[in-house]
């Protein structure tokens, strides 16, 4: 045979092994880039109207997923609705999604978190970033331990 044809025939075997290599590649490159798997409820996501008819106090944040300082709330609030699970509801309320809660809040700027009592009732607010231990110092006021 002549030398070309070899060439040939060895890069066609070549070939899927290319192929294979890359679709390796792409599919780490892929899984890195996915979100890490959570324990599968977000115990944040719950409606604020339903979490204020609870019969349970409400933490509510109204911000925006592309604000810096509701970014760094994510967490926190995250934290705080796994550590007072049943005893407070945690509701993460987008400002673009709920205009008409936004509206009836009177919020001007984002984030703004809201602490309701047990009845629904509104008892403190908080506009910006705020430190976890300052809001556990809130709902130790407010007699949730």
């Amino acid at each position: 045979m002549k030398p070309e044809i070899l060439r040939g025939i060895q890069m066609k075997r070549r070939i899927p092994w290319l192929v294979v290599s890359c679709l390796m590649v792409a599919i780490l490159v892929l899984a890195s880039c996915a979100p890490a798997p959570t324990s599968g409820l977000d115990l944040t996501s719950i409606p604020l109207p339903r979490a204020l008819s609870s019969g349970n106090p409400t933490l509510a944040e109204f911000g925006r997923g592309t604000c810096i300082p509701c970014k760094e709330m994510k967490p926190i609030l995250e934290d705080l609705a796994v550590e007072y699970q049943n005893k407070l509801n945690v509701s993460n309320v987008s400002v673009d999604e709920y205009r008409d809660l936004t509206n009836y809040y009177e919020i001007i700027a984002i984030p703004t978190q809201i602490c309701f009592d047990s009845n629904g009732k509104e008892v403190y607010r908080h506009v910006g970033f705020w430190p976890k231990e300052e809001i556990i110092a809130q709902l130790n006021k407010m007699g949730i331990k």
